[in-house]
């Protein structure tokens, strides 16, 4: 069941870019869509939809927490996203 990942944290838009730049342009196994949004004063979000859960923490535990790791190492921990099942999706 596909999953919509949403979560705010910590993060200049330059050390966001930072991460996403080490981290690729090749979509990694399960994400359908991404977004990062600045919230201003120093916040972003993240809103992605994720073929399931599974892929997500995947993600998260393989590859993104040791990117900022190591982009980022001073990086506040960011807080725990909110993960809702998808009802529907329409593709373009």
């Amino acid at each position: 069941m596909a999953v919509v990942v949403t979560q705010d944290f910590e993060s200049t838009v330059e050390d966001y870019d930072k991460v996403s730049e080490k981290l690729g342009t090749t979509p990694e196994p399960g994400l359908i869509v991404h977004t990062g949004i600045d919230l201003g004063g120093g916040k972003m979000r993240a809103v992605d939809v994720w073929e399931s859960a599974e892929d997500f923490q995947n993600f998260v535990q393989n590859k993104l927490i040791p990117t900022i790791a190591e982009v980022l190492p001073d990086a506040p921990q960011a807080p725990e996203p909110e993960i809702r099942e998808v009802h529907d999706i329409v593709k373009a």
